[in-house]
């Protein structure tokens, strides 16, 4: 008993990390499903049941195509949740009536070459919902820009084809607190889960109350593409922040941990150019939406901003700052009674002989 008692208190010397947390990748996956599924109901029941078909179809191929990907690097497969919270993602971002062999591409896309062929999770370069959606749009452009008006049904397959609120044809009868409202509840054209900005703000607000994602992301993204929509003549910057996927992109992709920066200045200069890039893509350039391209253009340069912008260590002391221009030291001067009396040591030396 004596011995066992030594053994416990011995001290064990290991790898990092060494600070421990009760939250896990499974938790933190499960409340972003949790979270998930606000926009979810939204667009099931803005566009109807086949919506709900689309996420399910996208969920069952991400998680297969994780498995398979896992046996062909022989790796274990470990149902973390990642692969659920992918093709959920994915499946937000398409429009309500994409054939299903389409979302069965892009979501395979999405585990298979994005995430699986970098390493897997932990190691994927860009956000794979949203490289998915983008590899969709560039292969077949058609069936992302077909988009349809809110059914209000959720059982019809009914629907009438509808401009989204930031392409050319829109068009809004109402006044425009009337549209703010519209874009608030989400009865509005658009992508499955980007219509609803307030089912979308209900989930980010969760993960924050959970500390699954922090503050600085999302409040500085949405800032900046406010401000300078605001600063923009012609702009309306309420418009911009209500309209199309930013606050989905805002609290769900740009805050993945593994395509965002680490530390809380990196992550600031991140979301600042993304929301850059948004108003840059949406005023200035040929397309109508620029959420995805700017939170993926951003993923590009998270290594080179991680790489630059670095926590100092715990107790770190600067070195003292050395002038370019050093005072030349002047030479000692010493005084004559200081000095010893040549002619007395000399009449020493000469008595001694």
């Amino acid at each position: 008993m004596a011995e066992e008692t030594v053994d416990q208190k011995r001290l064990v010397v290991s790898t990092s990390p060494h600070i421990h947390d009760k939250k896990n990748t499974k938790k933190v996956m499960y409340v972003v499903c949790l979270a998930l599924l606000l926009p979810i109901i939204g667009g099931v029941y803005f566009f109807g049941i086949y919506t709900l078909l689309v996420v399910l179809v996208s969920v069952i191929t991400a998680i297969t195509t994780e498995f398979l990907a896992k046996r062909l690097r022989k790796r274990e497969f470990i149902m973390d949740g990642s692969a659920i919270v992918t093709g959920m993602l994915f499946a937000l971002v398409l429009p309500p009536r994409i054939p299903l062999w389409a979302v069965i591409i892009g979501a395979a896309f999405c585990i298979a070459i994005v995430k699986e062929a970098f390493g897997g999770l932990g190691h994927n370069i860009f956000n794979p919902a949203l490289a998915g959606r983008a590899f969709i749009t560039v292969s077949f452009a058609g069936l992302m820009t077909s988009w349809i008006a809110p059914v209000k049904s959720v059982i019809s397959l009914d629907s009438i084809t509808s401009a989204t609120p930031l392409g050319e044809g829109f068009s809004y009868a109402g006044s425009t607190s009337d549209l703010y409202i519209d874009l608030l509840f989400g009865n509005v054209g658009g992508c499955i889960g980007e219509t609803s900005a307030l089912f979308i703000l209900i989930g980010g607000l969760l993960l924050l109350a959970t500390g699954v994602i922090k503050w600085r992301i999302p409040v500085v993204y949405i800032g900046t593409v406010f401000l300078l929509a605001w600063l923009i003549p012609g702009q309306d910057p309420v418009f911009h922040i209500l309209a199309g996927g930013l606050f989905l992109g805002a609290f769900f992709m740009a805050t993945d941990y593994v395509t965002c920066p680490m530390t809380a200045k990196g992550q600031f200069i991140f979301a600042f150019g993304a929301g850059v890039l948004v108003i840059l893509i949406r005023v200035y350039g040929s397309m109508p939406e620029g959420v995805a391209f700017s939170i993926l253009l951003m993923n590009a340069f998270t290594p080179l901003i991680d790489r630059h912008v670095k926590p100092k260590p715990y107790g770190y002391i600067p070195p003292e700052k050395k002038s370019r221009f050093p005072l030349k030291k002047k030479a000692k001067t010493t005084d004559v009674a200081d000095k010893p009396d040549q002619d007395s040591s000399t009449d020493k030396k000469e008595g001694k002989k």
